[in-house]
């Protein structure tokens, strides 16, 4: 490993640079919290394409949208959903 290394630099070869999109990785429901604070904030029923927006602005990077979608998606049902579909793709907080 170490005659790799050595060979590597003798060559000149630039070191590869690793361009991390964040500093620290997200801890589990990172966007469903997200989209709580948004909707909350907002107290009415917003198009998904604006919360999408919206969470990207709160957040000051860029957010998957279908990370934000399929979490809209997967909790508008259940014991407990956490957001109510009023229309196509426009969604509410639940208890509002």
């Amino acid at each position: 490993m170490t005659e790799k290394l050595a060979a590597v630099r003798a060559n000149g070869a630039l070191p590869r640079v690793v361009a991390s999109q964040r500093l620290r990785s997200r801890r589990p429901g990172w966007v469903i919290d997200a989209l709580v604070q948004v909707l909350g904030g907002r107290g009415e029923p917003m198009r998904a394409r604006e919360i999408h927006a919206a969470v990207e602005a709160m957040l000051g990077e860029a957010v998957a949208w279908s990370s934000v979608r399929g979490a809209l998606a997967s909790n508008v049902s259940g014991s407990s959903p956490r957001f109510v579909r009023v229309a196509r793709g426009w969604y509410v907080l639940a208890g509002r």
